[in-house]
């Protein structure tokens, strides 16, 4: 079903200077509209009632009763669009509050005792995250290495050492790859810090320090959810700018 906006842009050549009023009218005033009958718009936008049907039917409409089934639908989505960004909006602002909050200074100091950093993301979002992990903490002269995928993991845990630190990146914590490489780095006596959504998992249990995040998930129709992943990435930013504090404040405890 076309939006009466799309309607109005695919008709505007048939429409006339008191069609274009009309509609500057209703577009201002949807919801009052939606309720008005049509003598009652027309004496609104100060026409006859018979310029107010001529209008719904350049707009290729049967008529007023058309119109107005658009008009009620339009008001009633406009709500559910504004719940959906309020919804997307809180959860966010819900994020930084508690990263916020959130005491980063056992991670900085593994950070800034590490003779390297290893990130690893367990799917596609994650491995973004880890990327843009790495290229931010670049800015701060700290170089990362992101391990690519599974088949570096074995190249690479033997030469790790427990001077070294290791960042496990993933949604659920409940990657076969993640636990069984969580568990090499426990042996290894590596340390490791994992970043997961909220919720107990195996790989915070078995991590050095972990840090959760809440991915909520936004209803868009009944049949759609869409998942805030954002949270990673302003984490990485909290993460960062509390590394520097961190580093500058160890910079003058040495002088």
């Amino acid at each position: 079903m076309m939006k009466l906006d799309e309607l109005v842009n695919a008709n505007y050549d048939k429409l006339k200077q008191n069609d274009l009023y009309i509609w500057s009218y209703i577009s201002n005033h949807k919801k009052e509209c939606s309720d008005l009958t049509i003598d009652e718009l027309a004496a609104k936008c100060n026409v006859s009632r018979s310029t107010i049907l001529r209008f719904a039917q350049r707009l290729s409409l049967k008529g007023y009763s058309e119109l107005k089934i658009y008009l009620k639908w339009e008001v009633k989505e406009e709500p559910i669009k504004q719940n959906i960004i309020d919804n997307f909006c809180n959860a966010l602002i819900q994020n930084i509050n508690e990263y916020k909050k959130h005491d980063f200074t056992s991670i900085c100091k593994l950070i800034y005792q590490s003779k390297k950093v290893f990130l690893y993301g367990t799917g596609a979002v994650q491995r973004s995250v880890a990327q843009e992990m790495r290229r931010i903490f670049l800015t701060g002269n700290e170089h990362f290495y992101v391990i690519e995928g599974v088949d570096e993991i074995s190249a690479l845990i033997n030469t790790l050492t427990n001077e070294d630190l290791v960042f496990m990146i993933s949604l659920k914590g409940e990657s076969d790859n993640a636990k069984a490489f969580s568990k090499q780095l426990v042996l290894k006596g590596i340390p490791f810090v994992t970043i997961t959504s909220l919720g107990e998992n195996e790989l915070a249990r078995l991590s050095t320090e972990s840090i959760y995040i809440h991915t909520p998930e936004i209803e868009l129709r009944s049949d759609i959810n869409y998942q805030i992943l954002d949270a990673y990435f302003i984490l990485v930013d909290i993460l960062f700018l509390n590394y520097i504090l961190y580093k500058e404040s160890q910079r003058h405890a040495k002088k």
